[in-house]
């Protein structure tokens, strides 16, 4: 409760002393997260970690753990699209590539899974075997 009303402080200005910064706060919220998880409670998690990425965007961990939340709870769109935005912030990252490589091939989007383990490239084996065999799935050398 203490990170929550630190929270509504920081979002209202700080209007009180001691108020938390909002990157302290994000922690806050995605150690909450973590405990949640753990207890199995992902459809809890979710909005912590959500209130974590919005105010670390570059906080990937919240995502990667976010994402997974959205997959095991079965919303494989919301799961794809936050690995998504995972490479907003970093292009090249090597886990939300082969997450999204994965889940795009589980939905059958194999011009989007491959194309996701092309950017993992020839440095990575298990992406350049998952990359023929989805290339043989659709008929290419």
């Amino acid at each position: 409760m203490k990170g929550v009303l630190a929270a509504v402080l920081a979002a209202a200005g700080g209007c009180a002393s001691g108020a938390a910064p909002p990157d302290e706060v994000a922690l806050e919220r995605f150690e909450a997260g973590n405990a949640l998880v753990a207890a199995g409670r992902l459809a809890e998690a979710v909005p912590h970690y959500e209130f974590a990425v919005s105010n670390r965007d570059r906080f990937k961990e919240a995502y990667y753990r976010l994402a997974y939340c959205h997959e095991v709870l079965g919303d494989e769109s919301r799961a794809v699209g936050t690995y998504e935005k995972v490479l907003r912030v970093d292009k090249v990252d090597e886990r939300a590539l082969r997450e999204l490589g994965r889940l795009y091939t589980h939905r059958g989007l194999l011009e989007q899974a491959i194309g996701a383990y092309k950017v993992l490239g020839a440095g990575d084996p298990a992406a350049r075997a998952e990359l023929q065999r989805l290339e043989a799935l659709k008929g290419k050398p």
